[in-house]
């Protein structure tokens, strides 16, 4: 009998121990790669849904915990855009809104002419005039879940909005959010005036020390902080908190899957520890028993080593 047909029959005589630690050991490596995945797919999917609005920086209010829950005074766009260095600024608000069938959606407001609207990949329908009012651009995924196409309503905070059109965006964040004009929304919201976010695009986006030089700038303005829109919400305490948890569970998954294994391992020593004590008599020494090699037939005597 070779070593793996020892330890397959060793798995036979306990066949209910060997499932539950099987179980338990994909279980901990599952729930490892599932939280720890999580962790990783949340900075992924922040970093794209900035890149696809190619923003070179953000700006928003300091101290605020909650990522959407600060405001910042519209006026301090054409200040921010007055620094020299940057090629232009665009504010948006940004809010969570119950929509149809109490639905919440990530809702933002855009405002109109600025350079937001020149990223937009549409699925279907049509860019909306900048005169328009009360009119929507709905993500794919939130469109298919609840059931939307061009000309359509949607309910935002109680208000209807014609669908103009369906967005295409590849981050899951974009795919599920719905663009309103930026004074419609401050108008639902009761935030007149306000911001969410500053976006801010540079002359020359790969000169670090000049972003360097515009960020500590716009900060010199009010209490903003700014940061390089792929690192923003990797900086905010909230996704911290949110990658500290699910990484700190997802090493306490791993680590009782280590502890079932080593449990398994120490009670298989303990119920054969005669066998082991016979071998170590008949002169079996402790690396060929620490081998797993199989017990000699009657008769059969090892030599010594």
């Amino acid at each position: 009998m070779n070593h793996i047909g020892f330890a397959a029959r060793n798995l036979k005589r306990r066949p209910a121990r060997s499932l539950l630690t099987i179980l338990g050991v994909a279980f901990a490596v599952g729930s490892f790669i599932t939280l720890y995945g999580l962790s990783q797919s949340v900075h992924e999917n922040v970093e794209r849904s900035f890149s696809e609005h190619d923003i070179d920086l953000t700006a928003k209010r300091r101290g605020i915990a909650e990522p959407f829950g600060g405001t910042i005074p519209q006026d301090l766009a054409a200040d921010v855009a007055a620094i020299p260095g940057v090629a232009d600024v665009a504010g948006q608000l940004v809010t969570f809104a119950a929509t149809d069938n109490d639905d919440s959606v990530l809702a933002a407001g855009w405002p109109p002419g600025r350079f937001y609207w020149d990223t937009v990949p549409l699925k279907a329908g049509r860019m909306p005039t900048p005169d328009e009012t009360k009119i929507a651009l709905v993500g794919a995924d939130i469109a298919r879940t609840l059931d939307k196409r061009p000309g359509d309503d949607i309910t935002l905070l109680g208000e209807r909005f014609r669908i103009a059109s369906l967005t295409d965006y590849h981050s899951v964040i974009n795919r599920n959010q719905v663009i309103v004009k930026l004074a419609d929304l401050q108008e639902l919201t009761f935030r007149d005036g306000a911001l969410t976010f500053l976006s801010i695009r540079l002359d020359d986006p790969g000169d670090q020390a000049n972003a360097d030089r515009i960020a500590s700038a716009i900060e010199a303005l009010g209490k903003l902080t700014v940061s390089r829109s792929e690192s923003m919400m990797r900086d905010d305490s909230m996704f911290g908190l949110l990658t500290a948890v699910s990484t700190s569970m997802a090493w306490v998954a791993l680590f009782m899957g280590v502890l079932m294994v080593l449990n398994t391992l120490l009670m298989a020593v303990l119920e054969r520890t005669r066998e082991i004590g016979i071998l170590a008599a008949i002169g079996w020494s402790k690396t060929r028993i620490m081998s797993a090699a199989p017990v000699p037939r009657f008769g059969q005597m090892a030599p010594n080593r």
